[in-house]
C-alpha cells in the first residue's frame, strides 16, 4: 500500500489552517459588524480565540482595507469598503427586481424558460429564472454556473462587454465540445460575437444541450456596456417554429430592462 509522502501531509495542514484563518476572518468581520468598535481583548473573548491571534487576524484585515485603528482609543472598526461591497450586492439584487416582471410578461408570452444571467470569471451565473409549464423544459437552478462560450447568455453578454475585456476572456478560454454545435476554436468563437454584436443577440443552436435552443439579449448598463443578459430557452422543433417571435421579444424584454436600470 503506497504511503502518503511527507510534503502532502504538510500541505494538507497548512490548507487546514489556512480555511480556518478565512473562516475567522469573516467572524471577526461579523463581530465588529455587531459593535461599533472593538478591541483585541473584547474580540478574542467574543470569537474564543488567544489575543495573538486577533492580533494577527487584525493585521490582515488592515492591510487589506477591510479594518482601521484609531489612533486615540487604540480600538478597531470596519471601514467603507464593505460598504462599497455591499453596495454592488445591492445592486445585483436591484437588477432582479427590476428585471422581474418583465421576465413574468415573457415567460408569459412564450410559456417557455425565461433566465437573466450575469458574467462572472467566463461563465455565466443564472441570477434568475422563471422555468417553463412544459412537460420536457430545461430548467437551470439559480445561481448554478455554466460556461459563458456555450450559452446564448454569456455571447450576448461577452459581445457587449468591452473590447478589452472581451480579448482578454478569448486570449484566456479554452473552449471544449458540449456537443457537435459548440464552438472549439477561439477563432469560432471571435466569428460568433462578433455577430452576436452586430445583431444586438446571440443564439444558442444547440451548442450546451444539443436539442435544447436559447436567444439571448443584453441588457445594458449606463456606461453602454452589458451588465447581464436575458434569454428564452426553448426545444429545437419549438424555436423552428417561433424563433423570430423569440428573438424579437427578448431584445425588447432586455432593452425594456436596460432603461427601467436607467430610471432607477
Amino acid at each position: 500500500m503506497p504511503s502518503e509522502s511527507p510534503g502532502s501531509g504538510l500541505a494538507s495542514a497548512r490548507s487546514d489552517r489556512e480555511i480556518t484563518s478565512v473562516a475567522n476572518a469573516m467572524r471577526l468581520i461579523e463581530a465588529l459588524g455587531r459593535q461599533p468598535t472593538g478591541g483585541v481583548s473584547d474580540l478574542a473573548r467574543d470569537l474564543a480565540l488567544s489575543k495573538p491571534a486577533v492580533d494577527r487576524l487584525l493585521s490582515t484585515l488592515m492591510s487589506s482595507g477591510y479594518v482601521e485603528q484609531d489612533e486615540q482609543t487604540r480600538r478597531y472598526h470596519l471601514t467603507m469598503k464593505l460598504v462599497a461591497i455591499a453596495n454592488s450586492v445591492k445592486d445585483r439584487t436591484g437588477l432582479i427586481e427590476l428585471a422581474r416582471p418583465r421576465l413574468a410578461e415573457l415567460a408569459e408570452a412564450f410559456h417557455e424558460t425565461v433566465n437573466l444571467g450575469t458574467l462572472h470569471q467566463g461563465s455565466i451565473v443564472y441570477a434568475a429564472t422563471i422555468p417553463s409549464q412544459q412537460l420536457f423544459r430545461i430548467e437551470p437552478v439559480p445561481g448554478s454556473e455554466v460556461p459563458a462560450y456555450a450559452t446564448a447568455l454569456g455571447k450576448a453578454v461577452l459581445a457587449h462587454s468591452p473590447e478589452a475585456e472581451r480579448d482578454r476572456y478569448l486570449r484566456d478560454v479554452r473552449p471544449v465540445p458540449f456537443t457537435r454545435f459548440t464552438a472549439t476554436s477561439v477563432a469560432e468563437l471571435r466569428q460568433r460575437l462578433d455577430r452576436a454584436r452586430a445583431d444586438g443577440y446571440a443564439l444558442d443552436d444547440g451548442e450546451l444541450v444539443e436539442e435544447v435552443c436559447c436567444a439571448a439579449a443584453p441588457v445594458i448598463g449606463g456606461d453602454g456596456n452589458a451588465v447581464a443578459a436575458v434569454s428564452v430557452t426553448t426545444i429545437r422543433s419549438t424555436f423552428a417554429k417561433s424563433g423570430d417571435q423569440i428573438v424579437q421579444a427578448v431584445i425588447e424584454t432586455a432593452r425594456a430592462i436596460s432603461e427601467s436600470m436607467v430610471m432607477f
